[in-house]
This record gives C-alpha cells, structure tokens and sequence, in this order.
C-alpha cells in the first residue's frame, strides 16, 4: 500500500497546472478555450431558454412562478463560466454570484433538492450545446466547467442554508417570547381576577345565609354564585395549563381517599350550578383509591359540566364507579344522552382551546378535558371517550389505586 499523505498532491496540482488549469480557471487559455468561451455567450440565451423549459417541463417549480424570477443571476453565471474558460478574472466573483442565487432561492420557496438538480440541468444542457456545435471538450476545459459547477452548488447550498437556519433561530427565539409573554399574561391576569373574584363569593354567600327576601333575588344571587364560581374555574384552569406548559406538567398529591365521597361532592357542586337536572351515581362498595382528591374532584367537575351543558334537560345524566380488580384500578364512568361527537372531532377533544364552536355564549376556554387529562395521565391513568347515537356519550377514566411513576415529558 502506499502512503499517499506526502508527494501525492502536490504531483497532482502539478498536473493540473500542467494542463493549465487551477481554482476553476484555465491560468494559461488555448485559443480553443477561448473559442468555447465565445460559443456559449453566443448561445447564452439559447442555453437558459432550454433550462427554462425543461425545469417547467420536469415540474421542479410553481407554474406561477415568474420566468424571470426563475431565471433569476443563471445568465451572470454562465458569464462567469465563460470568464473561467478564458482564465479572465470575473467582475463579480463566482461565489457571490451563486451566493444571492441561493439566498433568493430560499426567499422564493425552493427547497435545496431542487437547488441542486437545476445546476445539474444547466450543466447538462451546456453540455449538450457544446456537442450539437460539434465542438469536443478539451480535459481541462472539462476541469474548468465541472469546478465552477461545483463550487457554484456550494455556494448557492451553503447561503441556502445559512438563510434558513437564520429564519428557524429567529422564528424559535420569537415563539419562546410570545410563550413566555403568554405565560406571563396568563399568570398576572388569573392571580389579579382571583381576589375580587373571592371578595364576591364570600359577599354572596353571606348574603345567602341571611336569608333571601324574596325568589327574585333569591334566584340573582345563585346566578352571582354560579358565575362567580364558573369564573374562578376558568382562572383555575387557566393557571393551570400555564404551568403545564412552563413545567411539562400538572403536579398531583396522592393520598388514600374514598372515590365515593369525591364523586358525591363532586355530583352535589353540579347539582347546584344545574338544580334542574337529575344526576344518578351508581357504585359498588366503597372504594378507597390513593389520588389527589382535589384534582380528581377537579376532573369529575369537568365532566359533570360537559355532560350536562352538552346534554338536553330532560335526559339523566349518570356517573358510575367500579374497582378493576385484575388491574388494581379503578374506573369512573360520567355517560349522558347528548348529541354524538363527531369522529373528526373526538381526535382534537383533550387538545387545549377546543370548546364547541356551535354554542353562542362559550362558557368554557375549551381548556376543561385537557386539563383532566393532564390530571390523569400525572396519576398513570387513562381517559377515554365513546360516542354514538344510540348509546350516547361516555367518559371513562381509569386510575390505578396506587400512584405510579409518571416521567415528566420534555416540551420544547
């Protein structure tokens, strides 16, 4: 074997200056050098003309992209190819030329595939000028056109990239400051609205106490109750998916609690932001379950209210317990007759800010079933959904009896 890290090279560009022939220039041009530099500026616009219909031919680009925007520096490039055959220095250097070529690929939409391939037909079409002229192509004159070639895919790749890499930094650094305004916002807002919010329930409340003086204003103050408490749910919700967001998840406290009791308070709350409604619950014995008992009541609160915004006032409305004994789980069924939810939605429904764009008055941020999802998968549950028309729409979480590990996922 031989070595080939001393001597070689420098025999080689001996060689190559042998042949008169260096960086993509021809150092000491022969007439016929010159002769072809002159054959393709004569035929320039013959050349760019073919390129121009085979890219449009091969559907490499938009048909309503403009010829000349298509076109865009090729011309100036051949011009450096013929200054390069005839070893004369260019006005513009090569690379500055194939540079704004490919910045201004980047800015039209091309993508670097096609940046390439339309180098290689431009090459491919030169070349096939040069032999309808019945002109054969001297070794170095091929040297000369294949590294101006080459460095011109480079340099148009490279500024290409750079510009793109550029727009991605600027793009990322952007969405982290409108995340971090909007957690900002979120947070301030929510904290500001909580106090008054609080100041109010505790007015109504001790007005309520003392006994209405009549239904009319009996009736005022279960809706100032009622909204006030919808409204602290959706601060509450608010908050909390900021700090999804800001930590990757939503923090739980397990603790050994009865299921029964949490659904029955959870079924009361409801019952007094719906009094008309029936809410039915069935359960086996009493289940015991190690769960954060405000988050898991928040979740029931979440499906309550769905099941009976979304669900017509005649119908029941029926929440269900049972221990799955061979999964050492426990499962929470909230089942209503409401309108079936559609396929292409049920794929989006945990996603946040998908309230239903058909109601009027949105009382919700759509944030409610992404947040009970948050809850539950941060116990190591599941929760799912099943509706049809004929067995209506039902719920179904399911939580192990004892807390698992949950990994924390990585946001961006």
């Amino acid at each position: 074997m031989r070595d080939l890290s001393c001597g070689e090279a420098p025999a080689r560009r001996s060689a190559v200056l042998d042949m008169g022939y260096i960086d993509g220039t021809m150092t000491s041009p022969s007439p016929q050098s010159c002769a072809l530099a002159d054959l393709l500026e004569q035929r320039r616009d013959t050349i760019i003309e073919r390129w121009t219909c085979r890219m449009r031919a091969e559907n490499l680009v938009d048909d309503r992209l403009s010829t000349p925007t298509l076109r865009n520096s090729l011309p100036e490039f051949l011009d450096q190819v013929a200054a390069a055959l005839r070893g004369q220095p260019q006005a513009a250097p090569c690379g500055e030329v194939a540079r704004e070529h490919g910045r201004q690929r980047y800015r039209v939409g091309f993508d670097l595939r096609t940046v390439v391939i339309e180098y290689d037909i431009l090459r491919e079409v030169l070349f096939d000028t040069i032999e309808e002229a019945g002109r054969p192509l001297q070794v170095a004159e091929m040297r000369a056109l294949c590294a101006v070639f080459a460095g011109g895919i480079a340099e148009a790749v490279d500024q290409f990239s750079r510009d793109r890499e550029s727009d991605l930094q600027a793009g990322a650094a952007e969405r982290e400051r409108a995340s971090e305004f909007e957690r900002q916002l979120i947070a301030i807002v929510s904290h500001d609205l909580r106090s008054p919010l609080a100041a109010i329930l505790v007015a109504a409340e001790a007005v309520a106490r003392r006994g209405a003086p009549d239904d009319r204003t009996a009736r005022l103050l279960l809706r100032i109750q009622t909204g006030a408490h919808r409204a602290t749910r959706l601060i509450n919700d608010l908050l909390d998916y900021s700090h999804e967001r800001k930590s990757g998840r939503i923090p739980v406290r397990p603790q050994e609690v009865s299921l029964r009791v949490l659904v029955r308070e959870a079924i009361d709350e409801a019952a007094s932001m719906f009094p008309e409604r029936i809410i039915e619950y069935a359960c086996e014995d009493p289940i015991l379950a190690r769960v954060d008992p405000d988050r898991i009541t928040q979740v029931l609160s979440n499906l309550l209210t769905n099941a009976l915004k979304y669900s017509p006032t005649s119908t029941v409305v029926r929440v269900t317990t049972r221990v799955n004994a061979e999964a050492d789980a426990v499962t929470i069924e909230v089942h209503n007759w409401g309108p079936p939810i559609s396929p292409d939605r049920r794929g989006s429904l945990f996603e946040p800010f998908q309230g239903d764009p058909s109601l009027r008055a949105r009382a919700s941020l759509g944030l409610g079933l992404h947040i009970s999802r948050q809850i539950v998968l941060a116990h190591g549950g599941t929760i799912d959904v099943c509706s049809n028309a004929e067995d209506g729409t039902t719920f179904t979480c399911t939580l192990p009896r004892q807390p698992q590990a949950v990994p924390i996922p990585v946001t961006a």
